[in-house]
């Protein structure tokens, strides 16, 4: 089926209740492998790049599988304090493992967002409160494998007056989606809406207009690589559709180096001093 006729069709009821448990993690040969076989150039030992590591996951909505004694629960972060140095992670859905966690002297975190292996292991974690609800905090691990083999740099877009990819729909009418981060190389979309679930890796957007605030707009394809959904806490299903562009970017790759620079400028400046 193509892009436009998915696109065409009308979108599905959402369920009545939010899924009682989290979607199962991909088991990509990454997620199995032992940290010591990782990549020494990827290794993050100072705590506040494992700070930026451990937040790209938070806002990323990001699941994670926890190992521990011989159990596994799957999970996502929830705050990140680098000036103690700590982090909060969310209970698993199976009770069991729950009250088995705190037990484990010794935790291995694995993810892969965005197709970017992230894997650390901590010390033992101890019950907390998040929100009004219960969660464990664990200490930062000495060491975190943050293993990013894009060819191009990829930087936040902004989450005020975000900007937009519009494109058709097949029956006349036009999406609507926000850009999460931009680089030379593509985007990532996200939406709640369930047509765009539906698309598969190679999938090609045709006539996607792009607006970038003020840098104006640019029109382009994107080819779809990288689809993927969250649950979020709410139990509110969304979609982060990873692109690439499916041309040459011709003159439009001059206007999106000035937006990658000026967005890891600012974000820089705005950073805080923690």
């Amino acid at each position: 089926m193509t892009a436009a006729q998915l696109l065409a069709q009308p979108p599905t009821q959402p369920p009545t209740q939010p899924p009682t448990q989290p979607p199962v993690q991909p088991t990509q040969a990454d997620l199995t492998a032992s940290p010591h076989d990782a990549d020494e150039n990827f290794a993050q030992r100072h705590p506040l790049q494992i700070a930026v590591c451990l937040r790209n996951l938070l806002n990323g909505q990001d699941f994670v599988t926890v190992e521990f004694d011989g159990r596994q629960i799957v999970t996502q972060v929830l705050d990140v304090d680098s000036r103690n140095a700590r982090f909060v992670f969310d209970m698993g859905s199976v009770a069991d493992d729950n009250r088995a966690l705190p037990a484990a002297p010794q935790l291995t975190f694995r993810s892969l967002p965005g197709g970017i292996r992230t894997e650390f292991t901590t010390g033992g974690a101890t019950p907390t409160r998040f929100e009004g609800r219960s969660a464990f905090e664990a200490p930062f691990p000495p060491l975190l494998y943050y293993v990013q083999r894009r060819e191009f740099f990829r930087v936040q877009t902004p989450l005020l007056d975000p900007y937009l990819a519009i494109g058709p729909y097949a029956n006349g009418g036009s999406f609507r989606l926000e850009l999460q981060d931009l680089s030379l190389g593509g985007i990532a979309l996200k939406t709640a809406d369930e047509r765009f679930g539906s698309l598969e890796a190679g999938t090609v957007l045709h006539d996607v207009t792009l607006q970038l605030g003020s840098f104006g707009t640019l029109q382009l394809d994107l080819q779809i690589v990288a689809p993927r959904a969250l649950t979020t806490p709410k139990g509110d299903r969304r979609y982060v559709i990873g692109c690439k562009f499916a041309c040459a970017l011709g003159p439009a790759e001059r206007t999106l180096q000035r937006v990658v620079t000026q967005l890891e400028t600012k974000r820089q400046t705005l950073a805080p001093r923690r």
